[in-house]
């Protein structure tokens, strides 16, 4: 019988992937440059020596119609152009049709992925497996139906739906582990698994809605074992299309659940669960309610590695709990804490040797969870980062600013934590209690304050610590410089919190320049043929004084028309009137007596002497000459 089975299987795998992965004989030969997906924040670009259909960005990939103009590579898709695809960090969604009817033979997703919508990846007739992304929460309809080459599916902790026809004539997949934080799995979710012979739920407590037809026709899934609280849809195990039930089907299923009641309206052989088994990392969910208010609920754990454990609970229901051994009571738990009633069992128990758990509640009704982590955790880190800009921190009363960070920030944070015994998990952040610890943000910013840029904040679990990034931003206070009679104005911005600073809004000054030449006089007639620059006066005006530069220039800048006194050093003082219209003003030269080096208001022998003793070496043999003309 089995072997038919697998002839009709191999003949529908053939005919299948002929319906919608057809290989062309013309391949796509060019590239596509980085090109934006309709209006979002997402691209995609493709590779020809690689045959790399690249998608990335930030955000959801928007959804496509089911049409060939719809989904821009649809032309090539099937016909072995991509034979892989690369989906990068940054994208949070897959939408409807992305990637259908892409026949690669590779799909890498990010580990930013959040949702996988409909038929998102589909009608892929090569690839082999998926490991779908730690933070994945829904995968939407068909989103993985007639994946005909698809052998095995890892589905991350992070998973609550898997939606109607997700997996659906997926012929080769041949085992799948529902992970602890599914609530529901659609109907026809997977029909037609054909070579399906295992479909393990990793708790066998937690409540699961498990759709109708959720594992119709999987002639091969002759055995299910169905948790505590789960519901089960019409004919969601156990039958073909025809709605025949398959010989030699049984369950594993608790008493008094609906699963049982499925099993007896079927004539379905069932064997009654009375212990939950515990896995590390696993969290298992059950419930108290009135019915169950004197219930105990058995647990059991069998450890890989000798070490310290920490079998404890979490919830809102007063509990206490005994771990036992063949040998007997081990240890007794009631409340952690006067604020927490749950239980913790810290115990060193050896690798391969069965324990039971025992949980009772304490006139309590409500849901809870029970839990095992190894008590060592060796090290950990932090997936997320935060942001602010500058002026969004508060300064205190010592005049630091101080940036508020909050629990609900760090939502979505992934802690990816090493325990002892070689063991790994992968958590969400929540500040509370873990593992017999206390898991909380460690705010450092009195000790090191937060500077624009990168800097580091905490979490610690326990004892051990790790960093995460938080960036600030600059702020910009504006500061306007007014423009003056010598310089432009302009804004100064400065950095509330760094003191980072730039100019910006430039405003020229209206102010004109008026400059000249100092020329040495050379007759008392004020002329100067020979142009001898002169460079020993200072002048004044606006309140201001000015110099003269060793090639005699001088210049001024000025709103009005201006009075310039020039003082001599060598002789007379001058004074000059200057009109100003609103242009520059070349003066021209303004001519100095430099010989009155005595200071008399006459050029006579004295002077002479002091040239000679003082002055010769600095103004020159030639200077001098022009002297005679005015003894």
């Amino acid at each position: 019988m089995k072997k038919i089975i697998a002839i009709i299987i191999s003949v529908i795998i053939v005919f299948s992937s002929f319906s919608f992965c057809l290989t062309a004989f013309a391949l796509k030969t060019t590239d596509v440059e980085k090109t934006r997906i309709g209006n979002s924040k997402t691209y995609y670009e493709y590779s020809a020596q690689t045959k790399t259909l690249t998608l990335s960005g930030s955000g959801s990939i928007p959804s496509f119609l089911n049409n060939d103009e719809a989904q821009p590579w649809s032309s090539w898709r099937s016909d072995g152009s991509i034979e892989r695809v690369v989906v990068e960090e940054g994208i949070t969604g897959i939408g409807n049709y992305v990637l259908y009817q892409v026949c690669a033979e590779e799909v890498q997703l990010p580990s930013t992925l959040k949702t996988i919508g409909n038929y998102a990846l589909a009608y892929n007739s090569k690839i082999t497996s998926y490991e779908i992304p730690f933070g994945v929460k829904s995968i939407g309809a068909s989103s993985f139906e007639n994946c005909i080459s698809m052998t095995n599916v890892s589905l991350p902790d992070t998973l609550t739906t898997i939606s109607k026809n997700a997996f659906k004539q997926c012929y080769k997949l041949e085992n799948v582990k529902i992970p602890y934080s599914v609530t529901s799995i659609g109907s026809y979710a997977f029909h037609r698994c054909s070579v399906l012979s295992s479909a393990e739920f990793e708790t066998l407590s937690s409540p699961v809605k498990i759709g109708s037809y959720a594992f119709m026709n999987c002639p091969l899934l002759s055995e299910l074992s169905v948790p505590l609280g789960a519901t089960v849809g019409t004919y969601a195990f156990g039958y073909n299309d025809s709605k025949k039930k398959y010989d030699g089907v049984s369950m594993k299923l608790f008493s008094g659940s609906d699963a049982m009641a499925y099993a007896k309206t079927r004539s379905i052989p069932y064997e009654l669960i009375e212990v939950i088994p515990l896995e590390l990392g696993v969290v298992n969910k059950n419930e108290y309610i009135e019915d169950t208010f004197n219930k105990d609920y058995y647990y059991s754990f069998i450890p890989e590695t000798t070490q310290i454990y920490n079998i404890y609970s979490t919830g809102d229901v007063d509990l206490r709990a005994v771990i036992s051994d063949s040998e007997g009571e081990i240890e007794q738990s009631d409340d952690i804490s006067n604020d927490n009633l749950n239980f913790c069992l810290s115990c060193n128990l050896e690798a391969g040797k069965e324990y039971s758990i025992t949980v009772s509640s304490v006139k309590s009704e409500g849901e809870y969870a029970v839990v095992v982590y190894p008590d060592e955790i060796q090290s950990f880190d932090i997936k997320g980062e935060l942001s602010f800009t500058a002026d969004e921190g508060k300064l205190n009363e010592d005049s630091v600013r101080l940036f508020e960070i909050s629990d609900d920030m760090l939502d979505g944070f992934v802690l990816d934590i090493k325990f002892g015994g070689d063991y790994s998990d992968k958590i969400y952040y929540s500040n509370g209690y873990f593992d017999n610890k206390t898991i909380m943000l460690s705010d450092k910013q009195s000790e090191t304050p937060f500077t624009c840029g990168n800097n580091n904040s905490y979490i610690s679990i326990g004892e051990k610590e790790s960093v995460f990034s938080v960036y600030i931003e600059h702020s910009y206070e504006e500061e306007v410089i007014p423009y003056t009679v010598d310089d432009d104005g302009y804004s100064v911005f400065t950095c509330i919190l760094c003191s980072d600073s730039y100019k910006d809004n430039f405003v020229p000054t209206p102010a004109v320049t008026v400059s000249g030449k100092a020329v040495l006089m050379e007759h008392p007639d004020g002329s100067h043929s020979h142009e001898v620059p002169y460079s020993y006066a200072t002048f004044f005006a606006n309140n201001r004084t000015y110099y003269i530069d060793e090639e005699g220039n001088w210049s001024v800048n000025t709103f009005d028309d201006l009075d310039l006194v020039f003082e001599n050093k060598n002789g007379k003082d001058v004074s000059v009137h200057i009109d100003v219209d609103g242009e520059d003003v070349d003066f021209g030269a303004v001519a100095f007596e430099g010989y009155d080096f005595t200071g008399d208001s006459r050029v006579n022998a004295k002077d002479f002497v002091v040239f000679l003793k003082e002055k010769k070496e600095k103004l020159g043999e030639d200077y001098w000459k022009y002297a005679y003309n005015f003894l």
